[in-house]
């Protein structure tokens, strides 16, 4: 695994859009949808320090996430022809920016927001689980694709954390207030910077 985290040091520059066909096929969908899926988990790791856990996802399902990184090559090969490999590599690299943006969004809330998700993929048990999961919860993604004869579904969104504000005190006659400094500004500055270092990195690893 550790080539795996080497090839964050490459750098890739944001692509045009991807074209796709009116509807996909349902294995070209799933296929897509497990690439977002894969992309989400790294994206995780890579900002909340859980590599160990996206590890285990991998080591779990390498045999599924085999066999859909052949369906993926197969439908940019499909209708991409000779250039497959440049599109394929573009509409990845496009993937890890869209999320990584998503992830500067959050901002400190994102750790928070998404480590969950491992616990949701690493409790199923089969291949099936895996691909209905990646299915019924759609990551964000660069482009937008319809399933021929399947329900559009809703992108994942991780749940919304709100700290309440704290009540300020209510000050006794003749006391002076002194305003507190807030801490907070400047880790999301710090992610900011970490998420756009992932962006321009993680599409050397699929």
């Amino acid at each position: 695994m550790s080539r795996l985290f080497a090839a964050l040091t490459a750098t890739v520059l944001l692509a045009p859009s991807i074209a796709l066909a009116a509807c996909l096929k349902p294995i070209e969908g799933t296929a897509l949808n497990m690439a977002g899926l894969k992309s989400q988990l790294m994206v995780t790791a890579l900002s909340c320090d859980t590599r160990d856990r996206y590890n285990d996802f991998v080591m779990t399902f390498r045999p599924t996430l085999m066999r859909q990184d052949s369906a993926l090559n197969s439908y940019f090969l499909h209708h991409y022809g000779r250039g497959w490999r440049s599109e394929h590599d573009d509409y990845i690299t496009q993937l890890a920016n869209v999320q990584s943006e998503n992830g500067i969004k959050q901002g400190t809330l994102f750790c928070q927001q998404n480590v969950g998700l491992f616990n949701q993929v690493l409790s199923l048990k089969t291949a099936q689980q895996l691909t209905d999961f990646a299915d019924g919860q759609p990551m964000v993604q660069p482009i937008t694709y319809e399933v021929c004869g399947v329900t559009r579904k809703h992108v994942y969104q991780p749940p919304v954390l709100v700290q309440a504000a704290a009540t300020p005190a209510t000050p006794v006659a003749g006391q002076t207030v002194v305003a507190q400094q807030s801490t907070t500004a400047a880790p999301a500055t710090q992610k900011r910077g970490f998420f756009g270092n992932i962006a321009h990195g993680i599409g050397g690893i699929f």
